[in-house]
């Protein structure tokens, strides 16, 4: 089974200059030396609200720029990089997520509420593949993007470590959770599964309602 955000294509940022298209941003396109090393929170936090802002009325405020060209989304990204922004250890718990893009919207005049499936960093208890599966599948088929942290990626070495990505879209399967992201302007594949069940580190994932 496939459960999947109802138009992907909403992610697609265009180059003119250079005609090219990307599945959502790049860190990389920030200006300063410090964003683009660790701006891949507030990377992922744009896709996000650039997403909801084109399929729902109550949040067209998240996205001022009147079109996905890269350098109007650019400036989108500069905005989210003031409310989610990396201290020495980059963005690194979900709740600096959560706590930055909800101030961000009621900057805006809109009220976002959040869901959180936080994994913590140390096997206290035995991980549940059912609950992520549930938790992924609530958040996609509510046609949200989830925001993917990855401070250590496990046995999944598709994975950047120390990283936030996009997911879009994953395939269950028996023993597995193929998930499909976007990673720096490009969509990817790993085993969300994999991951969870191996890695030693915190991480999580947030969409929100």
């Amino acid at each position: 089974m496939i459960v999947s955000i109802n138009k992907p294509e909403l992610l697609n940022i265009t180059d003119s200059l250079e005609h090219k298209t990307y599945f959502g941003a790049n860190q990389v396109w920030y200006t300063k030396t410090w964003n683009r090393e660790a701006g891949c929170g507030p990377t992922c936090a744009s896709n996000i609200t650039a997403y909801l802002a084109q399929t729902r009325e109550k949040y067209k405020e998240l996205f001022i720029p009147n079109s996905l060209e890269k350098k109007e989304f650019l400036k989108h990204m500069n905005e989210l990089f003031k409310y989610v922004t990396p201290g020495a250890m980059g963005v690194n718990h979900v709740d600096k997520f959560v706590s930055g893009i909800t101030q961000f919207a009621k900057d805006r005049g809109v009220l976002i509420e959040t869901e959180v499936f936080s994994v913590e960093n140390c096997f206290t208890k035995k991980r549940n593949a059912e609950k992520l599966t549930e938790f992924v599948c609530r958040g996609l088929t509510a046609d949200c993007p989830l925001a993917f942290l990855n401070l250590s990626r496990g046995e999944e070495t598709s994975l950047q470590a120390w990283h936030w990505i996009t997911i879009t879209s994953a395939e269950i399967k028996e023993g597995s959770l193929i998930a499909t992201a976007s990673d720096e302007g490009r969509a990817i594949q790993f085993d969300l599964l994999k991951w969870y069940l191996t890695t030693r580190m915190h991480g999580g994932l947030i969409f929100i309602k």
